[in-house]
C-alpha cells in the first residue's frame, strides 16, 4: 500500500511496505531516507552507524528486501534486533510478520560479484544463516506465542525446510537444537512434516515406477534375445531323446514290415 503525505517542512513521499495485523503501526519508508541509507550501506565508513540509527524500521526492512550482501545485511539485522525491546506489541508483531514472510531474508543477493570463489560463497551462506538466526532469536521467538505468528509458521516453516541451498534447513535444525520452545507451533510442525511426508511419498512412487519400467525392459530384452532358440532343461532333454528313439523304432518297424 502506498501513502503520499504532504509535510509543511518536507515534501517526501512515504511508503507503507510492511504487512501487519489490524491496528498495527506501520513502518514507513522515506524516499530520501532510503537513498541515504543505501549510500551509507554501499560506502560504509563513519556515516553508516548514524544512518542505521536514524533509519526507521520500514527503511531497514526495505534495505534487506533489496538483497544486500551478507556483510551489509548483518549491520541492518543487528540494528533491527537492537531496537526490539523498545517496540510496542503491535509494531513488534508487524516487524516480525514481515521478517517471517521474507523467510528470515535467507535468499542470497540477486547478483554474485564477478570472480567470487567458492570460499566466499560459503562464507556468505554462513553469514546469511547467522543473520537469520539472529532475526529469529531477537524478533520472532519473543513474539511466537502471539496469535498471528503460529498461523504464519504453517506457511513459512515448510518453505524454510525446502529452500534451495539448504540454508533454511540448517536454520530450522539449529533453532530446534537450542532446547528452548521453538515457537513453530503445532500447525507449523504439522505443515512441515506433512510436506516432508508428501515429498517422501512422491520419491517412493517415482522409485517404484522406475523399478517397474526396468523390470519390463529386462523382460522384453530377455524375450528378444531368446527368440528362435529352444533352451531345454536336463529333464526335458532326456524326454526328447526317448521320444526320438521311439520314433526311429516305429519307422524301422514299418520299413521291415513293408519289406
Amino acid at each position: 500500500m502506498v501513502k503520499e503525505t504532504a509535510d509543511p517542512t518536507d515534501t517526501e513521499t512515504t511508503y507503507d511496505t510492511t504487512a501487519r495485523p489490524t491496528g498495527a503501526v506501520a513502518p514507513r519508508v522515506s524516499v530520501t531516507g532510503a537513498r541515504a541509507l543505501r549510500e551509507a550501506l554501499r560506502h560504509g565508513g563513519d556515516a553508516l552507524p548514524a544512518a542505521l540509527r536514524e533509519a526507521d524500521d520500514g527503511l531497514l526492512l526495505s534495505a534487506l528486501d533489496e538483497g544486500l550482501p551478507a556483510e551489509r545485511a548483518t549491520r541492518v539485522v543487528v540494528e533491527l534486533v537492537r531496537r526490539a525491546p523498545g517496540r510496542g506489541p503491535e509494531l513488534a508483531d508487524a516487524v516480525c510478520e514481515k521478517v517471517l514472510l521474507a523467510q528470515l531474508y535467507l535468499d542470497p543477493p540477486p547478483r554474485v560479484p564477478d570472480g567470487e570463489g567458492g570460499a566466499a560463497v560459503d562464507s556468505g551462506r554462513r553469514l546469511r544463516v547467522r543473520n537469520a538466526l539472529m532475526l529469529y532469536e531477537g524478533l520472532v521467538r519473543p513474539y511466537a506465542r502471539r496469535g498471528a505468528v503460529p498461523e504464519l509458521m504453517a506457511c513459512v516453516l515448510p518453505g524454510l525446510w525446502t529452500a534451495g541451498d539448504g540454508a533454511g534447513r540448517e536454520v530450522v535444525r539449529r533453532i530446534a537444537g537450542t532446547r528452548q520452545p521453538t515457537g513453530f507451533g503445532e500447525k507449523g510442525w504439522k505443515a512441515l512434516f506433512g510436506g516432508v511426508a508428501e515429498e517422501c511419498r512422491e520419491y517412493e512412487e517415482a522409485a517404484d515406477s522406475a523399478a517397474r519400467r526396468e523390470a519390463r525392459r529386462r523382460w522384453w530384452r530377455r524375450g528378444t534375445d531368446d527368440e528362435g532358440r529352444l533352451d531345454l532343461q536336463p529333464g526335458q532333454l532326456w524326454v526328447s531323446l526317448l521320444l526320438g528313439f521311439i520314433a526311429v523304432a516305429l519307422v524301422l518297424i514299418v520299413v521291415l514290415a513293408a519289406g
